[in-house]
């Protein structure tokens, strides 16, 4: 008989004595080492035998919060799914020290993942994560996180950050400008020049997975999104009329997507179908039918290659034209040594459209570089893109309209200020827009505060 043979013999030789003793005389073996007999037999898979044991204890003494967190693991390994869920919320309420109610929170999460309820399961291993005695424990719930959220047919994303800006309308940085080709300057009143404020945003957007498999994924999609704005002082001076909400956006879109696993295991190709509704100012904008396709291939040891064609068309409500828009983009990253992260990628836009304004070509180039070690408390994330945009048509000049932008970001994460598992986030924007019209030459500051999660 091989040792570890002999010591499975040895535990089962063991637990039918105790059973037996059981059966003549309850006082066989103490609290203690019951519990601990039943924390043995959990884990070298003897459920049965600690369900019982812990049960003995409860009876004995209903607040013995190691006997439930024992028994709520055991019912799980029994299939109990609804006891292993009553007996953890059971120690929860009895937890007091850090350690306790960490326990209890894993063993919470753990029952409700086993019942199917992966979205509740992740809220309790996020209040896991922000009781965690240590690093360590911190470090085993959001590894448990990440499991649950692979397994979770649902995967949802909150947004919500605040804005303060130079520039909320898109207005002109200018105070005067040349029109239709006259000798002459118009000064330019009220909305037509940039307005200051704070911006106020969120959003909600859910995956539900049908299928997924090694080969495939298909998801449905859903989507909510609001922007407002609140005008300074210097604003309302500039464009008494105006409020904030006159700037407003809304949009929300269902949707589908799938991508297909290619022989050789490098590259996925897919496709995704959306159909959305836009709001500008409380009144309905567009509507929009969009479908893209996708594809990403793994680059050398720690690159990705991604490329992507979509087309939109988009149907107007009220004044607003209709409009065909085609995208194209082409992207690479990859992580550095240091673990630093480079990401760079090139985007086409064509829309055409009836209308000058949404009739042009626009062509961008953009890079990201992320820093793997914080500086101080952040980590930081920089970003550049610059972009050139034409119109064959204007009803402002004769030779078209063409723009020409730049624009700069650092993003600093606060890792140390983590809730729950989510963490600060401020961001410093900065874009100037040089065009031959005066009226669409822009320049915006700002920064934006929001959270996201650090797992």
């Amino acid at each position: 008989m091989t040792p570890r043979r002999f010591r499975s013999f040895g535990f089962a030789l063991a637990a039918l004595v105790l059973v037996s003793a059981q059966a003549s005389a309850q006082a066989v073996l103490t609290p203690d080492q019951m519990r601990d007999l039943a924390g043995q037999a959990v884990v070298q898979g003897q459920a049965g035998l600690a369900y019982d044991l812990t049960g003995a204890l409860i009876q004995r003494d209903a607040a013995d919060l190691d006997a439930h967190l024992i028994r709520s693991r055991a019912a799980r390994n029994l299939g109990r799914n609804d006891d292993a869920l009553t007996h953890a919320r059971r120690a929860w309420a009895l937890a007091e020290s850090e350690t306790a109610r960490y326990a209890a929170a894993l063993a919470t999460a753990q029952a409700l993942s086993s019942s199917g309820r992966r979205t509740a399961a992740q809220l309790w291993l996020r209040r896991a994560v922000q009781i965690a005695p240590n690093d360590a424990l911190k470090a085993r719930a959001a590894e448990d996180f990440r499991y649950v959220r692979r397994q979770n047919p649902w995967a949802t994303s909150l947004r919500f950050s605040v804005a303060p800006s130079s520039n909320i309308n898109n207005g002109s940085r200018n105070e005067t400008s040349e029109l239709f080709g006259l000798p002459f300057e118009f000064a330019l009143q009220g909305e037509a020049r940039a307005l200051s404020g704070i911006e106020i945003s969120g959003g909600l957007s859910t995956r539900y997975r049908l299928i997924d498999t090694d080969r495939k994924r298909t998801d449905l999609l859903f989507g909510l999104s609001h922007r407002t704005y609140v005008l300074s002082d210097e604003a309302r001076d500039i464009a008494p009329e105006a409020e904030g909400s006159d700037f407003s956006t809304s949009t929300a879109f269902v949707g589908a997507q799938e991508d297909y696993a290619l022989p050789g295991g490098r590259a996925r190709l897919g496709w995704d179908a959306r159909f959305g509704r836009t709001w500008y100012a409380g009144d309905p904008l567009l509507s929009y039918t969009r479908i893209g396709t996708t594809y990403r291939r793994a680059a050398g040891k720690n690159g990705m290659v991604s490329l992507s064609l979509n087309r939109e068309a988009q149907k107007g409500e009220g004044t607003r034209q209709d409009a065909t828009i085609w995208s194209g983009h082409l992207g690479y990253g990859m992580a550095l040594a240091g673990g630093n992260t480079l990401s760079v990628a090139a985007t086409l836009t064509q829309s055409e459209s009836d209308a000058d304004y949404l009739d042009y070509t626009q062509r961008a180039i953009s890079a990201r570089y992320g820093l793997a070690k914080p500086v101080g408390p952040a980590q930081l994330d920089f970003g550049l893109t610059i972009s050139d945009k034409q119109h064959d048509r204007s009803t402002l000049a004769a030779g078209g309209r063409d723009e020409r932008s730049i624009s700069l970001s650092v993003t600093a994460a606060l890792p140390d200020m983590d809730f729950y598992g989510f963490i600060p986030t401020i961001t410093l924007n900065a874009e100037r827009t040089e065009a031959n019209i005066d009226l669409y030459e822009t320049e915006t500051f700002g920064f934006q505060v929001g959270i996201r999660s650090a797992f």
